[in-house]
């Protein structure tokens, strides 16, 4: 036990080391917490790691029981808080976590807020949201559902969007049951989770049978896996370099490898993270080119060592890894608009509201996605927080004070538009 003890402190201290010694912008206010943030992660990543040799499980298996223990888990009975009564219960066999405002009567005009929540597809944690969740059903009346989709690896593409959109499809069409008007849905989420709505958007709004959702809110989305060059990936690589433990290009394809394998495929993880997983014949065409343009990003976003995605050179690789394998195999899913909403169909879309953070790998993704949307006509908010970080809103605002703004800035959204 002592033995233990001491390698965990050693790893801590090392793990402190190597956290404090990363570079942070001098105009970044919260650098204290977000290297404590950081910390977490390197520590969490480690010790998933060193249980994988030790149990033989794979890594995300052991990540998600490391941040349980880590993180208190959401209590799966009744409880209540306030006004809000929360409720673990199913939408067509899809376990859900609802949030209901006891003192509001029925009257079949209520609005809806459907939330799928991040963790890279491999982790959740419900209770993480339920501030968020109880504020927007608490004070806006709003009924709000939590969908607890199946995490990888055990559930591969397209599971986790399936369980999603199975979901909705069921509420949109038992929308009676909640004394709720289905022209009043929100789809929202964030993250990955952010990813699987904005999936889910596009199906829903290609169903005849059902109305078509209200709005679409995306809370630092990721929206595609084909560029992993943007400005704001670059900038977290240049802040962060090739370090393990936070959201970086190494981690999101490791994450992408669990959820599209079902296991950690080193040689997929080594091509997507180093952005050499798409042809340049494709990068190039106009079909890529249309959607995926760092025009669109404006230039005081671009970090002064922001260098225009290098192409794909892999000449100076061993022969055996010099072809397109890795897209040959993997195209099909990469450019599915499950996967990649970015490349999916886009007009007749409602009105989308988008949260970006400064200190975010998928910054971009979600400015990109806004311009996307408006040249295919659809209304696109896009809030903007520059100091604050990937996760931010979540986090109380005594302790980050942007958190508190990007939750009003929403609700006076969600107040106006539904």
């Amino acid at each position: 036990m002592e033995t233990w003890l001491a390698v965990l402190v050693v790893i801590i201290v090392v793990c402190i080391k190597y956290v404090w010694d990363i570079p942070t912008e001098e105009t970044f206010p919260y650098k204290i917490l977000y290297r404590c943030v950081y910390l977490y992660g390197v520590i969490s990543y480690t010790a998933a790691r060193m249980m994988s040799y030790v149990n033989g499980k794979n890594f995300a298996e052991n990540y998600r029981t490391f941040l349980t223990i880590m993180i208190p888990t959401a209590k799966e009975t009744e409880s209540t808080n306030s006004d809000v009564l929360i409720k673990t219960t199913e939408f067509d066999g899809i376990e859900v976590r609802q949030y209901q405002n006891v003192r509001l009567t029925g009257d079949g005009e209520r609005p809806a807020f459907l939330f799928i929540h991040g963790g890279g597809y491999v982790l959740s944690s419900p209770g993480v949201y339920d501030d968020l969740l109880k504020l927007i059903c608490r004070d806006l009346g709003y009924y709000v559902a939590q969908i607890d989709y199946t995490l990888a690896p055990e559930g591969k593409f397209p599971r986790a969007y399936n369980d999603c959109l199975t979901a909705c499809l069921w509420f949109f069409r038992n929308s009676e049951r909640f004394s709720v008007n289905p022209h009043r849905v929100v789809i929202s989420g964030d993250s990955m989770g952010g990813q699987i709505a904005a999936s889910v958007v596009q199906a829903l709004c290609k169903d005849p049978t059902i109305p078509k959702p209200r709005a679409q809110v995306l809370m630092y989305p990721c929206l595609q896996f084909l560029d992993m060059r943007t400005p704001s990936y670059q900038r977290t690589r240049w802040l962060h370099g090739e370090r393990p433990g936070i959201l970086n290009h190494i981690t999101v394809s490791l994450f992408l490898s669990f959820y599209l394998f079902g296991k950690e495929d080193t040689r997929f993880v080594n091509e997507v993270s180093g952005n050499s997983h798409v042809p340049n014949e494709f990068r190039k065409s106009s079909a890529c080119m249309k959607r995926l343009n760092h025009d669109f990003i404006p230039g005081k976003l671009k970090f002064h060592s922001y260098n225009k995605a290098p192409e794909n050179d892999k000449s100076s690789r061993p022969k055996e890894l010099q072809d397109n394998a890795i897209w040959e195999e993997n195209q099909n899913m990469l450019l599915d608009y499950r996967l990649c909403p970015m490349m999916g169909e886009l007009e007749g879309l409602p009105i989308a509201y988008v949260i970006t953070c400064g200190v975010d790998v998928f910054r971009d993704d979600a400015i990109m996605y806004c311009s996307n949307l408006r040249q295919a006509n659809v209304p696109a908010i896009h809030k903007h927080y520059q100091k604050s970080f990937h996760g931010a809103i979540t986090f109380p605002k005594e302790i980050i004070p942007s958190a508190c703004e990007m939750r009003d800035d929403l609700l006076e959204f969600l107040r106006k538009e539904i």
